[in-house]
């Protein structure tokens, strides 16, 4: 999977020190480069490794939240919320992939990152209708094993493969206008200087009952708030209770917002994920 930098660009000053979902080779760490070239780039396994890295040290770290074609990194959006650690600046970045293996005639499994392997459903419907899906933790992973195995396909970046000496048989094969959204997170701010211009948060709704997405929603018409996002999420306490994740323009300081979250509040918990 390869990288292209969208109109966003990096704050003039980024950090120094990045933690981002490794091994090399990844969209992560490929991002994490381009955007901050003069950054020390360090490799987590996993992103519960990862966040729990940044907590512990008060690290900055560079994930994926969301992407165009299948929507939220619900693992991200889970840690979010129970490390503490936040949002302070979001970029996109467009997504590209290719398939690669040791012999196109002895393929029977296709090992990539989950996120991959649904991005490319499209490719493998038409090219590999029959294949097995095979989940690892990254793209680069990925490719190592399909130089292991000659019976293993591998979805991931071109320059990885080539890198690596796998044979390329198809590229751009991942879905149209396929775009992922990339977060700085850190529990404290490593943008002090740059007012935010928009916020997550979550809604936990204290009670349940007809109309209750509505009241949810009405104190942004009334006060005139743009959201740009609304997903609904399990709470993760029984079954039938949701928490909905929410993003919207403004900053905690705006009057507009603060009016917002006054009457949010007299139906729902309120917790910030972040400001960027």
């Amino acid at each position: 999977m390869s990288t292209k930098r969208s109109a966003n660009k990096p704050a003039a000053a980024g950090p120094s020190v990045l933690w981002c979902l490794g091994p090399a080779g990844t969209s992560s760490y490929d991002g994490a480069l381009e955007l901050f070239p003069k950054a020390t780039i360090k490799l987590s396994a996993n992103f519960d490794a990862l966040f729990e890295m940044l907590r512990r040290t008060n690290g900055v770290g560079f994930v994926p939240i969301e992407n165009s074609l299948h929507g939220s990194i619900d693992e991200v959006l889970d840690l979010l919320i129970a490390t503490g650690v936040k949002i302070w600046r979001t970029y996109d970045v467009a997504i590209h992939y290719a398939f690669g293996a040791v012999d196109p005639k002895k393929i029977s499994q296709v090992a990539s990152h989950p996120q991959a392997l649904a991005h490319c459903r499209q490719f493998l419907r038409k090219h590999y209708p029959l294949i097995e899906y095979f989940p690892v933790n990254s793209t680069a992973y990925a490719i190592e094993l399909a130089l292991k195995h000659s019976t293993i396909g591998a979805i991931g970046r071109v320059t990885t493969m080539r890198q690596r000496g796998l044979p390329v048989l198809h590229t751009e094969i991942q879905g149209k206008g396929n775009t992922t959204r990339f977060a700085i997170v850190a529990t404290k701010n490593p943008f002090p200087n740059i007012k935010p211009r928009r916020m997550s948060i979550v809604l936990r709704p204290t009670g349940d009952r007809p109309g209750l997405l509505h009241d949810l929603l009405t104190p942004f018409k009334v006060y005139d708030v743009n959201l740009t996002r609304i997903e609904s999420r399990p709470a993760g306490t029984r079954l039938g209770e949701y928490v909905f994740f929410v993003d919207l323009e403004g900053n905690a300081s705006d009057a507009r917002t603060k009016k917002v979250f006054e009457e949010l509040r007299r139906f729902a918990e309120i917790t910030v994920l972040g400001e960027w």
